[in-house]
């Protein structure tokens, strides 16, 4: 149903609803901003919802109206940059053929997208835990492999939303161990043997790695 005319001068509906809408994505936008000001100088743990309305230049009571505490800021922050991680590794996360999922390139996405550098993004990261960043990744990557089915697996089956969380979990867990030990294998090989563990399963790398 359309706005009813309003007398010239007079906002109509559709104009209060933008001004609105204007209007929280500015607040929350100086809430984020006051936030990632107050990141670099201290770990976020430290920050208080005073602080952050201090510095946003608004009440305690606008802060509620956007966020609960400033967990629920940070949950929202590193919700974004897991699905912008995601989103740089579209291209990788695409079947090629009958080549199926190219993780080599997936792994290779994720390591660009991790990479410190001084962009505000990994600001965030470096002051966040990795396992809640890794974490999120892993929910977004589900989530783009389920609506994308980039495993070419029947929609309608009941088992495909496990199977793919499997396969999302089996991902991150290899690329968090990897990045934990600061490994010296080189990314390509150990993609060579995720794939194969998360394609063939235990039977596709055991000849390779089991005991003569």
């Amino acid at each position: 149903m359309s706005d009813p005319i309003a007398p010239m001068g007079e906002p109509t509906a559709k104009d209060l609803r933008r001004s609105t809408d204007r209007r929280v994505v500015r607040t929350r936008k100086a809430i984020r901003e006051a936030f990632f000001k107050l990141m670099e100088n201290q770990d976020y743990h430290k920050i208080t919802i005073a602080s952050v309305a201090r510095e946003a230049d608004i009440d305690r009571k606008t802060f509620y109206l956007h966020y609960r505490s400033v967990s629920d800021l940070v949950d929202e922050v590193i919700r974004d940059e897991a699905q912008k991680i995601v989103a740089s590794c579209r291209e990788a996360l695409r079947s090629d053929g009958d080549k199926g999922l190219d993780v080599s390139k997936l792994f290779q996405s994720i390591s660009l997208a991790l990479a410190p550098d001084m962009t505000r993004s990994k600001r965030v990261l470096q002051h966040v835990s990795l396992q809640d960043v890794l974490d999120r990744l892993e929910a977004s990557l589900v989530d783009v492999l389920m609506e994308d089915n980039v495993l070419g697996l029947r929609r309608d089956d009941p088992y495909v939303p496990y199977i793919v969380s499997f396969f999302c979990a089996g991902l991150v867990a290899v690329y968090r161990r990897w990045l934990i030990a600061d490994s010296e294998i080189p990314l390509e090989s150990l993609a060579g043997v995720t794939s194969a563990c998360l394609f063939d399963g235990l039977n596709g790398v055991l000849p390779s790695v089991k005991l003569a």
